[in-house]
């Protein structure tokens, strides 16, 4: 180390660096990192727009029940829309768990739950929700085209290899007998290793529609965006369509709260992903007063938001950007691009109402050990699963929850922190967690394992990647002796396919 500094302190070194024309360097070095960010943005601007509103074909109005949509309800001059219902289960329950009690005298601590998981038979979760506008545009899109004379376009859904949004695109879509060949599903983006992603994986091997190889995808995004007749579905389902389905979920969650299904919440506790859930529940609950529904009215009402990507806190915490109206993915751009399309519609201006809540009633948590790493348990999201094993119980007869360590494990441990920080002076606060994880996974008519033996073959990443065993959230996994810790690599289709559920579809419609 000495020689280093001698020399660097050398004239030689010293007359070199007095020569770098280092503001030229820094100069193109912003640029470069301006251009990559304008760059960006136009790639995510295309996506935001590409899966675009449409009116609803003979066959959407034939089929579906518009008093079955929380938002029509409320807003009868939205059902100019193309729309589905998807699901089976609709008002998805609102159940009340209990929190044991470790001392003799003390109370059980409870929490109400919105059983999102619960919506679908075949593939629950928030996203079915996210895809009933979108899917529903799709269906117009695609038989506009063939009743035209044209082939159509592709539909294409990204995310990363445990992605809970090409599960349910591929689900849903095949649930509304769509073409299959219309369908791409990729898995670009990466995540960690561990057993929940991998399942989301190999259900999607199993699902109709094509599967892009793992770890690859981007030339069909870009060549999709290329075409008029094609659409890429936002990360995480977030754009206007998307966050209309959440923004039904809350206006439901608002008449059960009405009818005394469960109390005012003080607050939502929800994961953040691509922001869609909660845009929409911001957004939700803006109508709701707006229309003035006895909800969300609580002194100390809150939505209380756990970003699952560091990445994503850090941008907020420095940028602000999540809650930025210029970015797509933000939630204020979310909310006045999605309440402009209901004043496009005939409906109302809630956008004043909907930032004014962003800005005083969403607190987005910035806590880092609970995010942890992308798409795998934190310390502390593996400590709120543990806990939730040994503590808290369903009510009689109804499933435990998923809790992931991709999402919901890390909103679970948030809302853990809220309840531990409860002023002892007042009475507990009724906090809803909002479940974002499906209760089932889809086992489809395709082979997965034989495609898995396929891509992992000429994939080294897949073969790194792909893991059975650890912690897995499937509700048949809570019960002692729990889950085993022994994770490795998958050796055959008995490692996994007794989380899997056999799913069927109907035949191809179009």
């Amino acid at each position: 180390m000495p020689l280093l500094v001698s020399l660097a302190a050398s004239r030689p070194a010293v007359q070199l660096l007095a020569k770098v024309p280092w503001a030229s360097l820094a100069a193109a070095l912003a640029a470069a990192v301006a251009g990559g960010l304008l760059f960006l943005r136009g790639g995510l601007e295309k996506v935001f727009a590409s899966v675009a509103p449409l009116p609803p074909t003979a066959r959407q109005l034939r089929e579906e029940d518009p008093s079955a949509n929380p938002l029509y309800r409320a807003l009868p001059e939205l059902q100019r829309l193309a729309w589905r219902q998807l699901g089976d289960n609709f008002p998805t329950p609102v159940h009340c768990f209990s929190i044991e009690s470790t001392g003799d005298d003390a109370e059980a601590t409870v929490f109400w739950v919105k059983r999102e998981d619960l919506s679908s038979a075949k593939y629950g979760g928030n996203k079915v929700r996210t895809l009933q506008y979108q899917l529903g545009s799709c269906e117009a899109k695609l038989e506009a085209s063939l009743r035209a004379g044209g082939v159509g376009g592709r539909f294409v859904v990204l995310g990363s290899g445990g992605s809970n949004q090409v599960v349910a695109t591929k689900v849903h879509a095949a649930c509304l007998a769509l073409p299959p060949a219309h369908i791409l599903g990729l898995n670009p983006m990466p995540d960690e290793p561990e057993m929940d992603n991998t399942l989301n994986f190999l259900s999607a091997l199993s699902l109709p529609g094509e599967q892009g190889r793992y770890g690859r995808g981007w030339p069909q995004v870009f060549s999709a965006l290329r075409s008029s007749m094609s659409s890429v579905f936002m990360p995480g389902g977030n754009n206007p369509l998307g966050i209309l389905g959440q923004v039904g979920a809350a206006l439901e969650l608002a008449e059960q709260i009405t009818r005394g299904e469960l109390p005012d919440p003080d607050g939502i506790v929800v994961a953040m992903g691509s922001a869609c859930t909660v845009t929409g529940l911001i957004l939700g609950v803006a109508l709701a007063r707006h229309l003035g529904m006895e909800a969300f009215g609580a002194e100390d009402f809150r939505i209380y938001a756990q970003p699952v990507h560091p990445a994503l806190q850090r941008m907020q915490r420095f940028l602000g950007f999540l809650t930025s109206e210029g970015w797509p993915m933000s939630v204020g751009r979310g909310l006045r691009e999605t309440a402009a399309l209901i004043v496009s519609l005939g409906g109302p201006d809630v956008t004043g109402l909907a930032l004014g809540i962003m800005r005083e009633e969403l607190v987005i948590s910035l806590d880092t050990e609970i995010s942890g790493k992308y798409g795998a348990h934190s310390t502390v999201s593996r400590a709120a699963k543990a806990f939730y094993d040994e503590s808290v119980k369903p009510p009689s007869g109804q499933p435990h929850l998923w809790l992931c360590g991709h999402f919901t494990a890390k909103s679970f441990a948030l809302m853990l922190k809220l309840l531990k920080q409860a002023d002892p002076g007042r009475a507990p606060r009724k906090m809803l967690f909002w479940q974002t994880k499906s209760a089932v996974q889809p086992k489809g008519p395709v082979d997965e394992w034989a495609g898995f033996k396929e891509q992992s073959s000429s994939s080294t990443a897949l073969s790194k990647w792909a893991v059975v065993g650890g912690i897995t959230g499937h509700p048949s996994a809570v019960s002692p002796p729990g889950p085993s810790t022994d994770e490795h690599a998958i050796r055959g289709p008995e490692d996994y396919q007794s989380f899997l559920t056999h799913v069927e579809f109907p035949k191809v419609a179009l």
